[in-house]
C-alpha cells in the first residue's frame, strides 16, 4: 500500500499550464504539505446520449512528469469530482474502468435528490459542493448520519471563501449547517485554489476551521487524520480483496502446533506418573509405621 504523510490537501484543481501547476505545487511544498490530490471535474449531466452503455468517464490526466519532479517532496494523487443530478450514474460507475485509475472519487450533487443519493448510495469517498451554489443545498440530519456511518467525508473549500465575499458567506452557511445537523463530524478542509496566492498553511487552515464551526481537534483532523482515513478507505475500495506480505526485521521462529500439543501431553503424563509414585511412597510409609502395642503389667 502507498504511504502518505501529513499534511494533506485533497483538492488542487488541474491546470493545463504546467508553469502555473508547478508554481502551485512549489507553494504547497513551502507551506509544509506532503500529500495532495490533483482534482479533475466531470459533469455527468452533460454526458452524450450515445455513451450510455459505454465508458463515459474520462481517463486521468497525464501527470507522471510532475510526480517524477516532486517525487521526494510531494505524494501526488489523482481525484475526480463527478457533478450529477440523479442516481442514474450508479451503474456507469460500477462498470467504469477509468474510475479505477483515480485514487479518490468525489461527488458534487446539483439537486436535493442527488444529495440524498450521494449520502446514502454514492460509491465514492468525498461529498463536496460548488462554492457558488453550495448554500442552496443543505443536507438534512438523517442523510448526514447515514453518510457518517458509511465512512463518507464532507469537504469544505477555503480558497473560494478567500477570493470572494459572497462565496465566503455561502461556505460559512454551509459549514454552520454541518455543525447543526451533524456536529461537524467527518469534515475535511481543502484548498480548491487555482492560484498559489490563495493557498494557506495547514496550521492557518486549522485555525480557519473556527470560522466554520469546528473545534480545535476537528480543525487539526480536517487536514491530517481524516484525510488519511479517506485515503485508506479509497485504497480498500480500489483494491478489494488482496494478498499482503508482512516483512519482519527480527528473527522469525516457526513452531508446529502438533509438536506443542504433543509436548504438553507428555508433560501431563509425567506429572501423573510423579503424583502416582508420591502416593505409593506415602502408602508404604503408613504400612511400615504401626502404633506400638501397649501391654499391661500384671503383678
Amino acid at each position: 500500500m502507498e504511504q502518505t504523510k501529513p499534511f494533506y490537501d485533497f483538492c488542487v484543481p488541474f491546470n493545463k499550464d504546467d508553469k502555473q501547476m508547478r508554481a502551485i505545487l512549489n507553494e504547497l511544498v513551502e507551506l509544509g504539505y506532503k500529500t495532495i490530490a490533483i482534482d479533475q471535474s466531470f459533469d455527468h449531466s452533460k454526458k452524450d446520449a450515445g455513451k450510455r452503455g459505454s465508458e463515459m468517464f474520462p481517463a486521468p490526466h497525464s501527470i507522471e512528469h510532475l510526480r517524477k519532479e516532486f517525487a521526494d517532496k510531494l505524494k501526488i494523487l489523482q481525484r475526480i469530482t463527478i457533478l450529477y443530478v440523479d442516481a442514474n450514474l450508479s451503474h456507469a460507475m460500477s462498470v467504469s474502468y477509468n474510475l479505477r485509475k483515480f485514487n479518490l472519487i468525489a461527488g458534487q450533487p446539483k439537486t436535493d435528490g442527488a444529495l440524498t443519493h450521494c449520502c446514502t448510495t454514492f460509491a465514492g469517498d468525498i461529498i463536496t459542493f460548488d462554492p457558488v451554489a453550495g448554500s442552496r443545498l443543505l443536507v438534512n440530519r438523517k442523510a448526514y448520519q447515514v453518510a457518517v456511518r458509511r465512512g463518507m467525508f464532507f469537504e469544505i473549500k477555503y480558497a473560494p471563501a478567500i477570493a470572494d465575499s459572497n462565496n465566503r458567506k455561502d461556505m460559512i452557511k454551509l459549514a454552520q449547517n454541518y455543525s447543526i445537523k451533524g456536529k461537524s463530524k467527518n469534515i475535511i478542509i481543502s484548498s480548491g485554489a487555482e492560484h498559489e496566492f490563495q493557498l494557506r498553511g495547514p496550521y492557518d487552515v486549522a485555525n480557519l476551521a473556527f470560522i466554520f464551526g469546528l473545534s480545535e481537534d476537528q480543525g487539526k483532523n480536517a487536514v491530517d487524520r481524516f484525510c488519511r482515513q479517506i485515503f485508506l478507505r479509497a485504497e480498500s475500495r480500489r483494491l478489494g480483496k488482496t494478498i499482503m506480505f508482512v516483512k519482519g526485521n527480527g528473527p522469525i521462529v516457526f513452531s508446529d502446533s502438533s509438536d506443542e500439543n504433543q509436548s504438553e501431553e507428555e508433560d501431563d503424563e509425567m506429572d501423573g506418573v510423579v503424583t502416582e509414585m508420591s502416593k505409593d511412597g506415602e502408602d508404604e510409609q503408613e504400612t511400615d509405621i504401626k502404633p506400638a502395642n501397649k501391654r499391661l503389667k500384671v503383678e
